[in-house]
């Protein structure tokens, strides 16, 4: 990040971006949400210049979703839209029009890589055939992220996050058999069908670099998820061990239950033990001075140790009394190397000195908010850096990209 210009929005005058992988490559977004704009993040991270394209008034729809920072003019205040559109230029172009489309039809032309959300039935409204932009130009890659696919049963409907998470099998998962099923906080789906997006554009650019070719890319958000559950089909699918909602519970079922996944109270919160293998057992009663345990038949085998959670729970409460969170977490990970994690509240996440030392967090100034904390990226290159630059105002860059379409 540029310190001493943070509102500057080009990609090419951030220093150090010509050894970015993704340097030249220009890409035009049309999709809004979550999913295709945060695969465009990741893009623009990259070096690839990245313009959203916006349809007048509003522009994209996350604009409108909160929470919203300060500032005077909403459609610039959404922490949505910030945070998934970092380092893009915005133009305004309303593309179910004539002259619209021409300037879409014109800029997409001229494009590596084409990110779209257009569903089944905005493109039979709108007549966009899945060849509409690719048939123009032959090394273009178009990706389109929906909620189920072009095909298929589910093709024509509309999702949210909930009803992805209840198709996709994880609200049959989450919280306590005898309770209602628990909702993932945030956008998930989206945010993971992104991720993946921005890996198969990655894959189709390397690919055109041999043959020269573009690609039509369609990704779904059910059949994310679904690539997910590795482990719990691993269960069914093999051992015939078929996993329902069990809260804190759930090591204990069939060939791998086991005892030291779990979460228990300290004397200001609680904290995570992931104990699972057979040495990480062994320092744990070293740790709570029940070396005896080891010996005793009763607790030989992880079917028994789970059998016997409520006891050994209590064990490990008794041994944290009087310790804080912190307390715990650093002698169990220092001292005895098991692995252990303080539950920790969003404030506490932004001053995690880990993810301090790495610089996960960043300032950036925006005119409308001002400087706020963003996250940036979860990996680094030594040769360079993923480009850190705040998101662009509504129709911003419109008079820089289409100044001369438009005299």
């Amino acid at each position: 990040m540029n310190q001493n210009n943070p509102s500057n929005q080009t990609n090419e005058h951030e220093p150090g971006v010509e050894s970015l992988p993704l340097h030249g490559v220009d890409v035009i977004e049309v999709a809004q949400g979550v999913a295709g704009p945060f695969c465009g993040r990741f893009l623009a991270a990259l070096g690839a210049n990245v313009v959203k394209v916006e349809r007048p008034p509003l522009g994209d729809w996350s604009r409108e979703i909160g929470p919203f920072l300060p500032g005077d003019v909403q459609a610039e205040r959404s922490a949505l839209y910030l945070y998934n559109n970092m380092g893009k230029k915005s133009v305004l172009v309303d593309w179910e029009t004539e002259s619209g489309v021409a300037e879409l039809e014109a800029l997409v032309s001229r494009a590596d890589v084409f990110i779209e959300d257009w569903d089944r039935t905005y493109r039979d409204e709108h007549r966009l055939s899945t060849d509409r932009f690719t048939s123009q130009n032959s090394e273009l890659i178009e990706i389109c992220a929906t909620p189920f696919g072009l095909t298929g049963p589910y093709s024509l409907w509309k999702s949210t996050p909930m009803v992805q998470l209840a198709l996709g099998g994880y609200l049959y998962l989450t919280g306590d058999n005898a309770e209602e099923p628990l909702m993932l906080p945030g956008r998930q789906p989206d945010y993971l069908t992104g991720l993946n997006a921005h890996i198969a554009v990655q894959i189709a650019l390397w690919e055109r670099t041999r043959n020269g070719k573009g690609r039509f890319l369609e990704m779904s958000m059910l059949e994310t998820l679904g690539t997910l559950h590795q482990f719990t089909f691993l269960m069914e699918t093999y051992s015939g061990v078929i996993r329902t909602r069990n809260g804190r519970e759930w090591n204990k079922q069939g060939p791998f239950a086991s005892y030291g996944i779990t979460t228990l109270p300290c004397d200001d919160g609680w904290i995570c033990f992931g104990i699972s293998a057979e040495d990480q057992w062994e320092r744990m009663c070293a740790m709570l001075g029940r070396e005896d345990l080891l010996t005793d038949p009763e607790y030989e085998t992880r079917q028994q140790r789970s059998e016997k959670s409520e006891t050994l729970d209590r064990m490990v409460i008794d041994w944290m009394k009087g310790k804080t969170r912190q307390e715990v977490f650093r002698e169990t990970s220092e001292v005895w190397l098991l692995p252990t994690a303080p539950l920790l509240n969003l404030h506490e996440v932004l001053e995690d000195p880990q993810l301090t030392r790495r610089n996960l967090f960043q300032p950036l100034n925006h005119p409308v908010v001002g400087d706020a904390q963003y996250p940036t990226f979860p990996f680094s290159m030594s040769e360079s850096k993923p480009v850190v630059v705040r998101a662009p105002l509504l129709g911003e860059h419109t008079s820089e990209v289409l100044g001369g379409e438009r005299e």
